[in-house]
């Protein structure tokens, strides 16, 4: 028990929020947004994660406990560098968590009883999501790779050189390896102690979902108003969308809350959502200087090809296409190549895919 608590207190909690204190500055966020941090320090740890394990993977065929060694060390120091370097920068930064019950005291209070009155059903469906993604395991056919391959790199340390479907040896399959969700989900199951298939569609889905609507609430809020009871009626229609959207099985709803952590879930729910946001704080902002904004889009890019092989291509398309938007908008081409330096990340991934196939 004490192994599965200490392990989950790392992946999903010093890691993230090590991580995550770097971005404070460079967003311009306010240091007691603990969410904005998570989410950042998130990304970060996925990212990691996927330029360790692709090497890993394709040089040391037996490589688990490399990987798992390798990783953990790597994120535990750049965790604590992350704190470190946060706390000797701004002295007043862990006062201000501190104080932060002080803040709310003088804080005026803008919601109204309606906004209120939304909150609360959103936060109803909310946990009623939670609660049936927890106490329900949805089987999927994609189980039979996806979940297989976690629970063989977890259970057998061998590392995309086993069949899923047939128990057999073979070269790794370049489409599917290349994408290293799968072994992230067998990192946690060796860090837990926790078998990788509950991982997979118990423990995961309650990261992912409060993460997914967090990434809704900070789109809502750049476009509807912090205030503004739009906001809540605008996470509730989502919500209730999300419960009610599985009218066929390739819904993003249907992938969303019953195959939460598939890669191309993830990307499709998560990772091009925060692209989304970032790009609308990027460009709501575009003189100001925020490049935490611009470099976290490209960690978002390596995310996204953790997830699959199609994640590169996607998240590049839809930045060319804001690209090309913006720039016409702002009269300015800086634009176009520093969104091409976001999507480095990008041409690297779909080179190496290319390469190995």
């Amino acid at each position: 028990m004490l192994h599965k608590i200490l392990g989950g207190l790392f992946v999903f909690g010093l890691v993230p929020l090590g991580l995550g204190t770097v971005w404070t500055k460079g967003m311009k966020q306010k240091k007691d947004k603990l969410a904005h941090i998570y989410l950042a320090g998130f990304l970060s740890e996925l990212a990691i994660f996927q330029v360790i394990a692709v090497p890993v993977m394709l040089t040391q065929p037996y490589g688990m406990e490399f990987l798992v060694k390798l990783a953990t060390a790597v994120l535990a120091l750049l965790s604590a560098a992350g704190l470190v370097w946060t706390a000797v920068r701004e002295k007043a930064f862990f006062k201000k968590g501190v104080c932060i019950r002080e803040a709310f005291k003088k804080r005026e209070l803008r919601i109204s009883k309606e906004c209120i009155l939304f909150w609360i059903l959103f936060a109803a469906t909310l946990l009623f999501q939670l609660y049936m993604a927890y106490s329900y395991a949805y089987f999927d056919g994609d189980d039979a790779y996806y979940v297989v391959e976690s629970v063989l790199a977890d259970q057998t340390g061998v590392l995309n050189r086993i069949r899923p479907y047939t128990g057999l040896s073979t070269n790794p399959d370049m489409r599917h390896t290349l994408a290293a969700f799968p072994l992230w989900i067998a990192y946690v199951a060796r860090m837990t102690g926790i078998h990788a298939a509950i991982v997979a569609h118990t423990v995961l889905p309650l990261v992912l979902i409060p993460l997914t609507y967090y990434v809704f609430f900070l789109i809502g809020r750049k476009l509807l108003g912090a205030y503004s009871v739009k906001l809540p009626i605008f996470m509730t229609l989502v919500s209730l969308m999300q419960i009610w959207g599985n009218s066929s099985i390739y819904t993003n709803a249907t992938f969303f809350l019953t195959r939460t952590w598939q890669g191309k879930s993830v990307l499709a729910n998560l990772i091009l959502l925060v692209d989304f946001w970032l790009l609308l704080e990027i460009f709501d902002g575009f003189h100001a200087k925020r490049k935490g904004y611009w470099a976290l889009l490209a960690v978002a890019n390596v995310t996204a090809a953790m997830m699959t092989s199609m994640g590169a291509f996607l998240t590049a398309l839809v930045i060319g296409i804001t690209g090309i938007v913006a720039a016409i908008r702002f009269k300015s081409l800086s634009v176009l190549w520093k969104l091409a330096l976001c999507c480095i990340p990008n041409v690297i991934y779909l080179a190496l895919l290319l390469f190995f196939r």
